[in-house]
């Protein structure tokens, strides 16, 4: 752009002007860091606040974020327990999600006589080291429930349990040890607030009011007895470390 012809008129104009500082590229920049500078320590509160409250948030866990640890008191079961009043009359030679559980686990898992964490008569054909939880996936007619939208591995869709022979942690005694999910119970079948969600504590109020149930072989690993204070969390199958829980892994699906 060409600049217009300047006259002695206009120069005399001008020295009666108060002169203007020009601004620099060098006094924008500085300018533009000094506000985010303003912007960042003003905010810096609600950041970290804001940080605070998702790691609270992590920490309690949801339906969809299982890995916080639950706690519970334990009893013990096992393939082939027969029906006592202790266990309300309910035999476990079948299973919520196996109907021939004893055949397929290779013999009944004498909590008593055992070598090491098997049961001394056989070797088991499954996992001895396997856990009920209280909550089934399944109707008794066989189908999946309507809704399972809770359950953080949901597969709409699916026609057999999702649940069957997914991975538990159990602690106690400052022990950590891996097992299945082989059954449901104690008791309870439909406990979602608490197998899944928010729940601190289970719904059962039968017997010991327990929220899970071990397997000798769990027990055992565990140093614990027949009834112990547990904390238990859900795992996936690459979170599960080397261990005697390894040696036989159940792969057999659900109904």
């Amino acid at each position: 752009m060409v600049p217009s012809p300047r006259t002695s008129e206009d120069d005399d104009d001008n020295m009666a002007e108060t002169p203007r500082p020009k601004l620099t590229l060098l006094g924008m920049a500085v300018s533009v860091m000094g506000y985010f500078c303003m912007v960042t320590v003003a905010d810096a509160p609600r950041q970290a606040k804001a940080q605070t409250e998702t790691s609270a948030a992590s920490s309690q866990g949801s339906a969809k974020n299982p890995a916080s640890w639950k706690s519970a008191l334990a009893t013990v079961f096992w393939v082939g327990e027969t029906e006592t009043q202790d266990n309300d009359h309910i035999a476990n030679f079948k299973s919520a999600w196996d109907a021939r559980w004893v055949e397929h686990f290779g013999g009944i898992d004498d909590p008593h006589n055992r070598c090491g964490y098997e049961p001394c008569g056989f070797k088991p054909k499954e996992n001895p080291f396997y856990v009920a939880l209280p909550y089934d996936d399944m109707e008794e007619n066989g189908r999946r429930k309507a809704v399972n939208s809770f359950i953080p591995w949901d597969a709409p869709g699916a026609k057999q349990s999702l649940l069957k022979n997914r991975w538990v942690a159990v602690r106690a005694n400052g022990i950590t040890c891996y097992a299945q999910w082989q059954d449901v119970g104690p008791f309870e079948n439909d406990d979602a607030h608490y197998v899944f969600g928010a729940a601190a504590t289970p719904k059962n109020t039968k017997g010991e009011s327990a929220g899970i149930d071990l397997s000798p072989a769990v027990r055992d690993c565990l140093k614990v007895g027949g009834i112990s204070r547990v904390l238990w969390r859900h795992v996936d199958r690459r979170e599960v470390p080397a261990g005697p829980w390894n040696r036989t892994i159940t792969r057999r699906p659900g109904p």
